[in-house]
């Protein structure tokens, strides 16, 4: 029984370094054959899109504090995410991508990526729009603030979800660290950021009001609450991608072939019928 577990699961399965098929990185779900150009089209509209809110974001709210807030490093990942995607699939329109045991370095870091940012791309629009949105102060915002903050905590996860759901890139379970990971590197983050005495833009003692080190028990408290959420997230997750491969293979990735109806009999005489 040990031995069989064994075989079925090696150490290299929690990493990004090997994969069944490495089509599953460059191939669309909902597609036929096994052209790399429609992954390619999608990928090219959001990064597009990525890179554009990215900039958009930097030149609008450029300001010391920028990298200290989830939401930016939010953005970066989904600009991460999009672009070394965008670099997978052209590898795969300049030259085919051999299956084997070892992915290629560009899709390990792309794959990553994927795993990291699905679901804290999510999470972000989730936290934001529960926990620090107030329609009070959107009130008080300028037109362009306001849609930069809809933007950055909206768009990011629908390009995220785009990804999951038009691309062939498996989620696995467990992976699951990974992202448990970021949202554990960022809560330290900010808990050395206050005990260093750092501030936000408006000199408060912290980043989010909602993480307030100083109330160190309802900050833990939303800690926990959030890794309890991005568990439950990226297990929907995994099940969704497991749903979009099942439904596309029975839907779509099948192949007919065209067979006579009924082969010639290699006795009757030539003629006959």
């Amino acid at each position: 029984m040990i031995k069989k577990i064994k075989d079925e699961f090696s150490i290299s399965d929690l990493w990004v370094s090997s994969n069944e098929r490495t089509s599953d990185f460059y191939l669309m779900s909902w597609q036929r054959g096994d052209s790399a150009i429609p992954m390619f089209v999608v990928r090219l509209l959001l990064s597009s899109v990525s890179v554009g809110i990215l900039i958009w974001s930097l030149v609008v709210g450029a300001s010391p504090y920028w990298m200290i807030y989830l939401t930016n490093w939010g953005l970066l990942l989904i600009t991460l995410l999009t672009l070394s995607g965008l670099l997978t699939s052209c590898f795969a329109l300049c030259k085919k991508i051999p299956d084997g045991s070892d992915l290629p370095w560009y899709v390990s870091i792309y794959w990553l990526t994927y795993n990291i940012t699905i679901s804290i791309a999510i999470m972000i629009t989730g936290l934001y729009w529960i926990l620090l949105f107030s329609p009070a102060l959107a009130a008080e915002q300028t037109a362009g603030a306001f849609w930069l903050d809809v933007t950055t905590h909206g768009f990011n996860s629908c390009l995220a979800f785009v990804e999951l759901v038009l691309s062939r890139t498996p989620l696995r379970f467990l992976h699951i660290y990974q992202p448990l990971g970021v949202g554990v590197w960022y809560a330290a983050f900010s808990a050395i950021y206050y005990v260093a005495g750092g501030t936000d833009g408006m000199n408060n003692p912290f980043i989010y009001e909602v993480l307030d080190w100083r109330q160190a028990d309802r900050a833990g408290v939303i800690v926990a609450i959030s890794g309890a959420s991005l568990f439950i997230l990226y297990t929907v997750l995994c099940l969704l991608c497991l749903a979009r491969d099942k439904l596309s293979v029975k839907l779509i990735r099948t192949t007919s072939l065209n067979l006579p109806l009924t082969p010639p009999d290699q006795h009757t005489p030539p003629g006959v019928v």
